[in-house]
């Protein structure tokens, strides 16, 4: 079945979402992000007031989502980061509409740090699924996901289905909040002032309930391919088993990725290539066992932190493979560190294309002079 007619051919990725999270029954808040007017939505002055309304209805024990623009992300990182002290089960959508020249997705880089999960995806499809899998990862973590969506777009199935589907793989009712939050001045069982302050109490749940994420989420990522037949996990791997040279994508780097590797493979070239979902959490040891064999891996990611000497996914790369050498538990071992080269963007005309990845891939045939960090759409 596919799309309801209402939403378009090919959909856009907001409309797309909305639809499935309206079906899953949940509250839907926005505040500038363009939602289609048909669907029930609740309406806030600010993209911050939109995370802290789905925070006030999850705390009273309903299902609740945000979709924002890009542009509005950094102005509500610090709700979203409230949100997850106080162990809230919101999932908020990030969109990027592409119309010409956009800047980088420099807002994912400060949202790494907040302490929610982090997901990308690269279709309409996988948007859709990821909706219910970072629905279900949240509630069962009690941990915020954030939801960056890096797609133009393009056709989906199975939505006239959405409803029948979020049943089955959520089910009705969510399971009320574990974490009771203290407020300042609160007292102890005796009646005595509590001896730890409001912040300690928070960082200290803040460590055991993100442990959970890794397997609430590969759990759901598991459940829903088994209920769909379509793959989606933290990591995508595609002609990787014999690679001499990997590229490492995230986001719409993927689909022109994913391109140039099956003509260059036509050619007789071994390139293969990994696409990364979950940025937070990271599968360092899972990175390690697909690249490790690489002879030089690119890391192609949509955004630009200027400062910094890779962009976060390459830097996450050279920290697991920093790991492996050193033989750290639970990651296979490995005998050298591969030239790892990060391609970012400072600006984006319409998506990530081929030429690019092209470029980006042939710096590795400069073997150690190859540049660590190249920067497209920039005037540096």
């Amino acid at each position: 079945m596919t799309a309801p007619d209402s939403l378009g051919s090919p959909p856009d990725p907001a409309a797309v979402i909305a639809t499935v999270e309206v079906a899953a029954g949940s509250v839907l808040f926005a505040a500038h992000a363009a939602v289609p007017g048909d669907l029930p939505i609740e309406r806030a002055a600010s993209a911050t007031l939109a995370i802290r309304g789905a925070v006030e209805r999850a705390r009273a024990g309903q299902r609740a989502s945000v979709v924002l623009g890009a542009h509005e992300l950094v102005g509500a990182l610090a709700a979203l980061g409230e949100a997850a002290a106080v162990r809230m089960p919101i999932t908020v959508h990030v969109i990027e509409r592409r119309g010409g020249l956009a800047v980088g997705r420099d807002e994912l880089a400060p949202a790494l740090d907040v302490g929610a999960g982090v997901l990308v995806t690269w279709s309409n499809q996988e948007a859709a699924d990821m909706v219910l899998v970072a629905r279900r990862a949240a509630e069962d973590s009690e941990t915020p996901f954030l939801h960056i969506v890096d797609a133009l777009p393009s056709d989906v199935a199975a939505l006239g289905g959405a409803r029948e589907l979020a049943a089955g793989f959520l089910g009705s009712e969510r399971t009320a909040p574990t974490f009771k939050d203290v407020a300042p001045g609160d007292t102890d069982d005796d009646g005595g002032p509590r001896p730890q302050g409001r912040g300690v109490i928070r960082k200290r749940a803040e460590r055991s309930f993100a442990a959970r994420v890794p397997f609430a989420l590969t759990s759901a990522m598991r459940e829903l391919c088994e209920l769909t037949s379509r793959p989606l996990g933290a990591i995508e791997r595609v002609d990787t088993a014999d690679a001499e040279e990997i590229m490492v994508a995230v986001g719409c780097a993927f689909p022109a990725a994913r391109e140039v590797v099956r003509s260059l493979r036509a050619q007789g070239r071994r390139v293969g290539l990994m696409g990364v979902r979950a940025l937070r959490p990271f599968f360092s040891a899972d990175v390690v066992k697909t690249l490790g064999r690489a002879r030089a891996i690119v890391v192609l990611e949509p955004l630009d932190v200027p400062l910094a000497p890779s962009g976060p996914v390459a830097a996450g790369v050279k920290a697991a493979f920093a790991d492996a050498l050193t033989w750290a538990p639970g990651f296979p071992g490995v005998g050298r560190i591969p030239p790892i080269i990060s391609a970012t963007f400072a600006t984006i005309d319409g998506a990530i294309s081929e030429r690019e990845v092209r470029l980006s891939l042939a710096e590795i045939a400069s073997g150690e002079r190859a540049r660590r960090l190249v920067v497209f759409g920039s005037d540096g």
